[in-house]
């Protein structure tokens, strides 16, 4: 940009100097247009660089969803819907995983729940049954322990006889024996219920579970887009503990992504890009083309910034690369632009200083632009 500036004032030099000879070159006029001239020049292009930041370093970037089947089991492919490259809607299957194993699943688990609550009704009448024994208990053991008083009074006085005082206790104690047996039975059928209420949430659980796996046995999509590189094959084995993703969905951008640029400075001046700024781009998908636009965010973090939990300490600090942070910018106009993910370009932010610097700046992003047709 430098020598271009500097050519073209040599030349109207030049022109009004040599070529038309408008005016005559005298010392004083030399020295004024040797000096001022490109020191004007200098400031000028220090003021575009500065408080203009440009970048070559633009990227189009776009959301590559995993489609990973959410299977506890590995299930086989058994057959798919998706087209590579062509558009699907949300909701619409993908493929279908053989469906057999998980429908038996679901046969076997269904009948559990059943069993486990005619478990619980019968130990319900259980818990019915030793309540009225723990009543019958607990009266004959009144009894008992009133027999007992009264015959440990009338022994003292020898109204009665010593075996029949000796029966009282025996009775008591068997009273007593029968009631603890009558509550533990109690306990137990209790048990029993609560026991029969965990199994069967546990069955209900593992029955929700089973038909969630047959459910997940059609792959449908997570939103609108298209499939890419698609290189499932039917007979393969997907799902399973630590399954990997087996395609790759392409989002369609929503309102707020469309348009979207993401754009690198270096540190000397990206601290004067605000929200708001004005912005250019050229697109290298778009030769002689320039897109106008705002800056949307600034983002203030860079993984040379970041320093992992791992217990270590770090044995440098130091980056091999330069710092660079990212800008994203919105496009004007940009509903009906195709901006293919991983397109390049160049972009240039103007501030709010030093405004008329931002022309030659504004003429240095078309000379990329048409430079385009040519690299």
């Amino acid at each position: 940009m430098m020598w271009l500036v500097g050519g073209l004032y040599c030349l109207v030099l030049w022109l009004v100097f040599a070529k038309w000879k408008l005016m005559r070159l005298s010392l004083p006029l030399a020295i004024i247009t040797a000096s001022i001239g490109p020191a004007a020049i200098l400031a000028v292009l220090f003021c575009m660089q500065y408080f203009h930041p440009y970048t070559s370093d633009v990227h189009v970037f776009q959301k590559f969803v995993p489609i990973i089947p959410q299977l506890k089991q590995m299930g086989r492919v058994s057959e798919i819907y998706a087209k590579p490259n062509e558009a699907i809607k949300k909701g619409e299957p993908l493929f279908d995983v053989d469906k057999v194993p998980y429908e038996n699943s679901v046969q076997r688990l269904r009948a559990a729940p059943q069993e486990v609550e005619q478990q619980i009704k019968v130990a319900e009448s259980s818990i019915e049954s030793f309540s009225a024994t723990v009543r019958r208990a607990t009266a004959d053991l009144k009894y008992a322990t009133n027999e007992r008083d009264r015959s440990e009074k009338l022994v003292g006085t020898e109204a009665i006889s010593q075996e029949e005082y000796e029966r009282s206790l025996t009775r008591y104690e068997d009273a007593v024996a029968a009631l603890a047996q009558a509550n533990a039975g109690l306990r137990q059928a209790e048990i029993s219920v609560e026991l029969g209420k965990a199994q069967l949430e546990q069955t209900q659980t593992q029955l929700a579970d089973a038909k969630y796996d047959l459910e997940q046995t059609t792959i449908v999509a997570p939103g609108d887009g298209y499939i890419t590189n698609l290189q499932l094959q039917s007979g393969m084995l997907v799902g399973g503990v630590g399954a990997n993703s087996v395609l790759t969905f392409v989002a369609d951008r929503d309102s707020e992504e469309q348009g979207v640029v993401v754009a690198t400075f270096g540190q000397k001046n990206y601290l004067l890009i605000e929200p708001g700024n004005y912005a250019e781009v050229a697109l290298a998908d778009y030769p002689g083309e320039v897109f106008t636009g705002k800056v949307l965010t600034t983002i203030d973090v860079t993984s040379a910034g970041q320093l992992d939990a791992s217990g270590n300490v770090p044995s440098t600090l130091r980056s091999q690369e330069k710092t660079r942070f990212a800008v994203r910018i919105k496009l004007d106009d940009c509903e009906d632009l195709r901006m293919p993910a991983g397109s390049q370009g160049h972009a240039a932010v103007y501030t709010d200083h030093a405004q008329i610097a931002g022309i030659p700046m504004m003429v240095l992003v078309r000379m990329k632009s048409w430079l385009g047709y040519l690299f």
